[in-house]
């Protein structure tokens, strides 16, 4: 990009993003733990009402916030390789809130679910030849 080669034209330092995790709001950190539990997430709670959920490679933070308004939550998007399967799983789950799959029409076959705070989790993965309907 323009910016790299900028910067490596004036030999400065120039960092590598390796991760983003995302801060998310809750009203209840232990509702949100157990409902990323059954997410399949490995929820950790820490002190000052924080806490964090990892899966595979994905880690989600959350802040707790009093009085917050499910209205106003948090929103992120998560490639998967098999949106079809985390579908299913978190349907046999009985996560909630979980929308049929759809091809938004960019290539990609995806989903969404609300969590309990009104964080939306969407996910998707390339578009299968049989997947689509």
């Amino acid at each position: 990009t323009v910016h790299r080669t900028r910067l490596l034209r004036n030999l400065s330092p120039v960092a590598t993003f390796l991760a983003i995790a995302p801060i998310l709001p809750t009203a209840d950190t232990e509702r949100m733990q157990s409902h990323y539990e059954l997410l399949g997430f490995v929820v950790h709670v820490h002190q000052g009402g924080y806490a964090t959920a990892t899966r595979d490679d994905i880690k989600l933070h959350f802040h707790l916030t009093a009085g917050h308004d499910p209205a106003h939550g948090g929103a992120v998007y998560i490639s998967v390789d098999d949106a079809d399967a985390l579908h299913a799983e978190w349907q046999a789950a009985g996560v909630g809130a979980l929308h049929d799959l759809w091809d938004p029409g960019f290539g990609v076959w995806e989903s969404a679910h609300t969590d309990p705070d009104g964080n939306v989790i969407r996910f998707g993965s390339p578009v299968r030849e049989d997947a689509c309907p």
